[in-house]
C-alpha cells in the first residue's frame, strides 16, 4: 500500500498510450526555460507565473493507493450577481475597444470529505476515455485533480510538434449553429497561435475548423503541426497564456483578471504534463479543482467579448463544472 497526503509531493496520471496509472513522487523543483531536463519528468505551472518539476522517474502503480488529509484552503463564495458584474465590466471594456476578449473565472465550492481521494481519480479515468487525467499535490499550492481537453504542445524535436486552437463551449446535445461571438472568439485564438509559431518556427500543416468533443461538451477546434527553431520551453513561455485562458491584448487582459477576480487561479489555467530532454506532452489545466479539507473548489471560466451576454456566460461555467461535479456526486 502507498499512503499519500497533503504533505507529500506527488503526481498520479493516466498514461494516454498504455492507459495505465503512473506515479511521480519526490520533491518539486522550481525551474525556468534554461533548466536542463534529462529524465522523464512531470511539470506543473502556476497561471502566468512559476513552473515546478518532479524529475524522479515515473513508476507504474501496482499497489493500493490511499490519498488522505489534503491541506486546507479557504475560498470566498462568488455570488451569481458578482460574477455577472465582472462580466458586464469586461463587455464594456470590449465595447470601448480596450479589450477584444478576456477570460473571467469563478470557483464553485462543493462540500466533500473522503477517506481516500484516489477514488475520485479512478472514477474520472473510468468515466472519460479522452483527455489528460491527473491528481497531484504540491505542499504550497495544494491537492489538485482534473481532466484537460486542451493540448498546449506535444511532440518532439525530430518529428515536429502539435498544438491546437480550442475555444467556445456548448453541450454535445446542442445542435444549434455556433454563434458569431463564439466563431470570433475562436478566431482570436487561431490568429494568436499562428503568430507565435511563425515567430519561433514553421507551420507544416493546419486543419480546417471542426467540432471537438470533450466530456459532456464540444468546442470549436483547429489543429496545427509545426517545427521549432527554439527550445520548446522557450516557445511555451511565449505561447502561454493564450487568448483561450487570458485574453487579447494579453498584458491588459492579465491586468483586468488581477483586478476583477477575487481568487488566485493557482494551477488553474497553468499547464501540466510530461517532459523530457527533446519531447513534451503538455496540457492546459482546465476542468480541474483543488481538494481542500472538507471541500472541493472547482475552477471554471469563460471568454468574454463585446457580444457576450452575462447570463449565458454564467450558464456556460455551470455546464463546465459538471465535468468534475458529476464524478464527485458518484463517489
Amino acid at each position: 500500500m502507498i499512503g499519500l497526503s497533503g504533505k507529500d509531493s506527488f503526481v498520479i496520471y493516466r498514461d494516454q498510450i498504455s492507459k495505465k496509472n503512473k506515479l511521480f513522487i519526490g520533491k518539486w523543483k522550481l525551474i525556468d526555460s534554461k533548466f536542463e531536463i534529462n529524465n522523464s519528468s512531470f511539470i506543473c505551472n502556476i497561471f502566468n507565473n512559476d513552473s515546478y518539476i518532479l524529475d524522479n522517474l515515473p513508476i507504474p502503480i501496482e499497489d493500493e493507493i490511499i490519498i488522505q488529509q489534503p491541506s486546507y484552503f479557504e475560498e470566498k463564495n462568488i455570488s451569481k450577481t458578482e460574477y455577472h458584474n465582472g462580466i458586464n465590466n469586461i463587455i464594456k471594456l470590449c465595447k470601448d475597444k480596450i479589450l477584444e476578449k478576456c477570460i473571467i473565472s469563478r470557483i464553485v465550492k462543493v462540500n466533500y470529505l473522503s477517506n481516500n481521494y484516489y477514488k475520485i481519480f479512478q472514477e474520472l479515468c473510468d468515466t472519460y476515455q479522452e483527455g489528460f487525467k491527473y491528481i497531484l499535490n504540491h505542499p504550497k499550492f495544494g491537492m489538485w485533480i482534473g481532466i484537460s481537453p486542451e493540448t498546449l504542445i506535444s511532440g518532439n524535436k525530430q518529428k515536429g510538434f502539435y498544438t491546437h486552437a480550442l475555444a467556445g463551449s456548448k453541450l454535445q446535445t446542442d445542435s444549434s449553429k455556433w454563434s458569431t461571438k463564439e466563431i470570433e472568439e475562436h478566431q482570436f485564438v487561431v490568429d494568436y497561435i499562428k503568430k507565435k509559431i511563425k515567430n519561433s518556427g514553421t507551420i507544416t500543416s493546419e486543419s480546417k475548423v471542426y467540432e471537438k468533443e470533450a466530456g459532456n461538451l464540444k468546442h470549436l477546434n483547429k489543429d496545427f503541426k509545426f517545427t521549432l527553431e527554439k527550445n520548446y520551453l522557450t516557445f511555451i513561455n511565449s505561447l502561454h497564456p493564450t487568448p483561450a485562458i487570458a485574453g487579447i491584448p494579453q498584458k491588459k487582459s492579465l491586468e483586468i483578471i488581477e483586478q476583477i477576480e477575487s481568487h488566485e487561479r493557482s494551477l488553474y489555467c497553468g499547464f501540466i504534463g510530461i517532459v523530457n530532454q527533446n519531447s513534451c506532452e503538455l496540457f492546459v489545466n482546465l476542468r480541474c479543482g483543488r481538494i481542500s479539507s472538507k471541500e472541493i473548489h472547482l475552477f471554471v471560466g469563460g471568454g468574454i467579448t463585446k457580444k457576450s451576454i452575462a447570463i449565458q456566460e454564467y450558464e456556460e461555467t455551470e455546464i463546465k463544472s459538471q465535468t468534475l461535479l458529476s464524478i464527485i456526486k458518484k463517489i
